[in-house]
């Protein structure tokens, strides 16, 4: 997959992140944007919190098949999570200068634990898609 695909991707998906946790009424029915199916699902108060995983699963997984793609080191992929944990944690704070939205640290918890589940997914993925390189096989 091409790096600009992924960073394209990422900063939609960053700009999506924001422009949700952002518009000053957090029903997101109102903003016509989603599905009828979606936005109801959305907006039942049993789903929040969970609400925020999803887009944060996704970034994590395009992160994490960009990771994987560039056969980056263990702390990279630490330090990624930590940047979509630190992309939640601004779209919660965003949230305080609105009237109607309010800051929420389950909502930080459950973007943490979507970002995770993606990188989890993209690197299981990137293990068994692609074949590593032994040591002797690698470029010197």
């Amino acid at each position: 997959m091409s790096r600009f695909l992924l960073y394209g991707l990422m900063v939609t998906g960053i700009g999506l992140v924001f422009f949700f946790s952002w518009i000053p009424q957090p029903r997101l029915e109102l903003t016509a944007l989603l599905p009828d199916w979606l936005s109801r699902w959305a907006d039942q108060d049993a789903n929040m919190n969970l609400r925020t995983a999803i887009p944060l699963l996704f970034l994590g997984l395009v992160a994490g098949i960009w990771l994987v793609s560039a056969r980056r080191s263990v702390q990279s992929w630490g330090l990624t999570w930590l940047g979509l944990v630190g992309v939640v944690a601004l779209a919660e704070a965003g949230q305080l200068i609105q009237p109607l939205r309010h800051f929420d640290w389950g909502d930080i918890g459950w973007g943490a634990v979507g970002s995770a589940a993606g990188l989890v997914l993209a690197g299981g993925l990137g293990r068994l898609l692609i074949p590593h390189r032994s040591a002797e096989n690698r470029p010197t």
